[in-house]
């Protein structure tokens, strides 16, 4: 082999070496790229994600200050329910009571021999 060969053959060893080094690089840069663009997509996600259960939490705390509203109103309307109840109770003995009563009286005209209307 001539010296001219040998030249050759080192600078194609050189050329492909190189080539080969740009082939690497160029793959590596283009992974680096693609976990650059992986890192946005997942950071842009993870904001949407953030943002929506920051709104689902706020819900909730509406809704729970809505619960604890409604609970007392309903508490109270018991209260109330419970109370009206007692009355109407004591309302229907009295009027036994005085159904008695009447009862009692008309017996007692009636064996005074005193005339009774039936209403």
């Amino acid at each position: 082999m001539t010296p001219e060969m040998w030249i050759a053959l080192i600078a194609l060893a050189g050329t492909v070496a190189g080539g080969a080094v740009t082939y690497r690089t160029s793959r590596a840069t283009t992974a680096v790229e693609q976990n650059k663009v992986d890192a946005a997509a997942y950071d842009r996600a993870k904001a949407i994600y953030e943002s929506a259960l920051q709104l689902l939490e706020e819900q909730l705390e509406r809704v729970r200050v809505q619960l604890t509203t409604v609970t007392t109103q309903l508490a109270q309307e018991q209260d109330t329910s419970n109370a009206m109840r007692m009355q109407i109770r004591g309302l229907t003995n009295q009027i036994a009571d005085l159904e008695r009563t009447v009862a009692d009286l008309r017996l007692q005209l009636s064996r005074a021999g005193i005339p009774v209307e039936e209403s």
